[in-house]
């Protein structure tokens, strides 16, 4: 039947600290997270009750957008699917890290990751409720420190799954490297600057040494395609790290490392609480990297916030990247927009 859903709607589950929902995306407003199973317990789902409940809301999608999934960016019209089977699965704890990145507000109010899930997944496997027709995504928090990772990131890999793994880089993995060499994952890790001091105020930890040396670790010896599938991620924070020298070494780094993937957000709480407003500075920093992206053969693509931020920018296109000229235009918009600086969570 042809109506407008979601891949998640449809086929997938986002697994939070002690929740099943159908995704975690953020929209900039609140509407809330479309919940499948309010509280799980260590190891065990009952997977036919969620496939009750995933198809209960698929009916409902059918009629009209459901009240979570309003405006969301994912939403498509096509000719979906009546079967019941998970594709896309995403591990989102939000509670063990080794960072402490100052617009992460989540870590502090959530215990520590207690159930596993590796059981659970198992039998979803057995009972043939599995498809590797989609993408695992490990995020929230550090995936690589929690006691399951590897095991369940070798379980899917067997499973023939893409699997993309959102990490500080902090900790090396032997299992994201592995998986790197057999194509079956992708790692994006987002350093947010190149320099160490700016590192160190966003992560409040001091390992940018570490993190770029795993990130050329990560990248070495991989060839062809299979160099894209180490992806860095620039957070753009006003106040913090948007200046045009930032951005610039930051892209020279990539170069110097022969990383071929650069992604790009906005600090969510920002781009939240200036939704329609963002700073001009904001979208000619957002052009400059894509340019650069594109005349060094690197691809480009945006995170959740800057998603939203550009699709709904009336900031005409930059187009002219005269070093001086971006810089001074830059630094106009930032005086000018001091008051829309984030509020730090603490």
């Amino acid at each position: 039947m042809k109506y407008k859903s979601c891949h998640l709607i449809e086929h997938g589950i986002s697994v939070n600290v002690d929740c099943i929902q159908a995704c975690c995306l953020s929209r900039g407003f609140d509407k809330g997270l479309l919940m499948i199973v309010p509280k799980y317990e260590n190891n065990k789902v009952n997977w036919d009750e969620l496939f009750k409940i995933k198809r209960e809301q698929r009916a409902l999608q059918k009629e009209k957008d459901l009240p979570a999934c309003e405006g969301c960016y994912n939403l498509r019209e096509e000719d979906w699917d009546d079967e019941d089977y998970i594709s896309y699965i995403n591990f989102d704890h939000w509670s063990q890290c080794n960072s402490n990145c100052i617009y992460c507000g989540v870590q502090a109010n959530k215990p520590k990751a207690k159930n596993n899930l590796l059981n659970a997944v198992k039998e979803l496997i057995k009972q043939g409720k599995f498809k590797n027709t989609g993408e695992i995504t490990f995020q929230g928090g550090e995936p690589t420190v929690l006691k399951e990772f590897d095991d369940l990131l070798k379980l899917f890999i067997k499973q023939g799954s893409k699997v993309r793994v959102h990490s500080s880089g902090i900790l090396f993995s032997r299992a994201i490297r592995d998986g790197l060499k057999q194509g079956a994952v992708t790692v994006v890790i987002s350093p947010d600057s190149v320099f160490p001091e700016t590192y160190k105020t966003v992560k409040r930890v001091d390992k940018s040494n570490k993190v770029w040396d795993n990130i050329k670790h990560y990248r070495k010896n991989l060839q062809g395609d299979l160099s894209y599938n180490v992806k860095v991620k620039y957070i753009i924070i006003p106040g913090v790290n948007d200046t045009f020298e930032e951005i610039t070494a930051f892209l020279n780094k990539l170069k110097e490392l022969d990383i071929k993937s650069a992604i790009v957000d906005v600090e969510y709480t920002y781009a939240n609480r200036n939704a329609g407003c963002i700073s001009p500075h904001v979208y000619i920093l957002m052009d400059y990297i894509q340019n650069f992206c594109k005349e060094n053969e690197m691809t480009y693509d945006l995170y959740d916030s800057a998603l939203y931020a550009d699709r709904s920018r009336t900031f005409e296109k930059t187009t002219d990247f005269n070093t001086e000229a971006l810089k001074s235009e830059i630094e106009k918009y930032k005086s000018c927009n001091k008051d829309k600086n984030i509020n730090y969570c603490t």
